[in-house]
């Protein structure tokens, strides 16, 4: 499926559109409306964020479908002994 859906974004002129749009339009991007003073509740603040970050997920996931995925690295069974060199990906 990774491959399928990362050629689909590059060559669909209409999910291209879609993810534009969806980009374009991200909660984020608009101004929260106040009270008659201007402020904004604690409740409201939190209902907004939460729709933000949700947005944030779902977009980022889409693109996330485009990667494939990578087959965890065998450790082998535990030592409890400190490691004599550090694993590649910590290095970088």
């Amino acid at each position: 499926m990774p491959f399928e859906w990362r050629k689909l974004l590059q060559t669909s002129g209409i999910l291209q559109r879609v993810m534009e749009l969806m980009s374009d339009t991200h909660p984020c991007r608009n101004s929260v409306k106040g009270d008659i003073n201007g402020d904004v509740s604690p409740t409201r603040a939190a209902i907004e964020l939460g729709i933000t970050r949700g947005y944030s997920l779902f977009e980022d996931r889409l693109k996330l479908l485009a990667v494939p995925l990578t087959e965890p690295e065998d450790i082998g069974a535990p030592t409890y002994e400190p490691p004599s060199e550090l694993p590649q990906h910590y290095k970088d």
